[in-house]
């Protein structure tokens, strides 16, 4: 930082031009053969700062040319030569800058240096506390697990407090992408939920309906999920595209709190959450709809359709492991059993 911010035109411009070139096309080798590279950029930006380098090597030739002295005077060649020599290494210095501060928050030279981006250096620290467990195992059931889904894509860009950002602006667009297409679902689904009123089977003067009141709390899930979605793009669009240290205060502002980086991760999965309950509600006023008042036959159509949907849902479920319910909750009993027996001095 100091040479950027006071470059001096004494240092060795082509020595230094080498080893810049050098540190970005082992960059770009990385990002090329490697989803956890650790630099600073990304791939495009690698490329234009390879090809800034290649002009700054062209420029250097052309001014350390000697027949430039014979179209121009001394003196008004040397303030040029200096001149443009201080750019170069003003240019240099900022490049260098922030791939050595790669290096210092990765720890590069030290036996424990991290060599992936989504590496922990730190021990982690795993302890039990019967309140906030439990209130997160409750958010990740109601939520359908989407929480711990967003906290591991969180962990990937946030390792250690520190932020990687190629990937901030990858999980970023991410985001972008789902709550932007959560938006075009809840506008359908709320659309949806305000026909079926339409429908003369449904009365809505009868308040105590199960299918009117699951379609009221239907149309409320759905408007919650827009709202939510619509302020988190709003968020997403005032710090996405901060630099890395700005956004890296925001993430330890939202962070810094009793449940950690659960509490943005299961922000950040509300609006998939409440469009599903939605989706819920809206089947079960359909389905109470539907078996209020038909025929045999009819019924058994609905019946047999709802079970074969129903058994798609499920195989899809099991087989891409969305809803393994079973492993949050041996990991949470053996927590506590570890927690329970350390606390009386036996160690397992």
């Amino acid at each position: 930082m100091h040479c950027e911010r006071y470059p001096k035109h004494e240092l060795d411009r082509v020595k230094l031009l080498k080893e810049l070139e050098a540190v970005v096309v082992h960059a770009s080798a990385e990002i090329i053969t490697s989803d956890t590279s650790l630099s600073p950029f990304g791939a495009d930006e690698l490329s234009s700062i390879l090809e800034l380098v290649n002009q700054l090597q062209e420029s250097a030739q052309e001014t350390d040319s000697p027949h430039c002295t014979c179209v121009i005077g001394t003196a008004i060649y040397i303030y040029m030569v200096q001149y443009t020599l201080k750019i170069h290494f003003l240019t240099i210095a900022r490049f260098m800058h922030y791939f050595c501060r790669a290096k210092y928050y990765n720890f590069c030279g030290l036996p424990c240096a991290r060599l992936d981006a989504d590496k922990c250096v730190y021990k982690e620290i795993t302890s039990f506390h019967p309140l906030t467990s439990s209130l997160s195992f409750a958010f990740d059931a109601m939520l359908f697990w989407a929480p711990q889904a967003h906290l591991d894509d969180l962990r990937r860009v946030w390792v250690d407090k520190c932020l990687n950002s190629p990937r901030w602006k990858d999980y970023n667009a991410k985001l972008m992408a789902e709550w932007t297409g959560i938006t075009i679902y809840s506008t359908v689904m709320l659309a949806v939920d305000v026909s079926f009123f339409a429908v003369p089977n449904v009365n809505i003067s009868t308040s105590q309906s199960i299918g009117v009141i699951a379609t009221y709390l239907s149309a409320i899930s759905i408007t919650g999920s827009l709202v939510i979605s619509v302020l988190l793009v709003r968020q997403n669009q005032r710090y996405g595209c901060e630099s890395a240290d700005k956004a890296g205060d925001f993430l330890y502002s939202m962070t810094d709190t009793l449940f950690g980086d659960k509490a943005l991760a299961t922000v950040n999965s509300l609006p998939y959450a409440m469009l599903m309950w939605g989706m819920i509600y809206f089947s079960v006023a359909l389905l109470y709809n539907v078996f209020k008042s038909t025929t045999i036959a009819m019924l058994a159509s609905v019946v047999s359709g709802c079970v074969v949907v129903t058994i798609f849902i499920l195989w899809f479920i099991w087989a891409a492991r969305e809803l393994d319910i079973f492993k949050p909750v041996v990991e949470l009993i053996l927590t506590a059993r570890r927690s329970f027996l350390a606390h009386f001095g036996v160690h397992i």
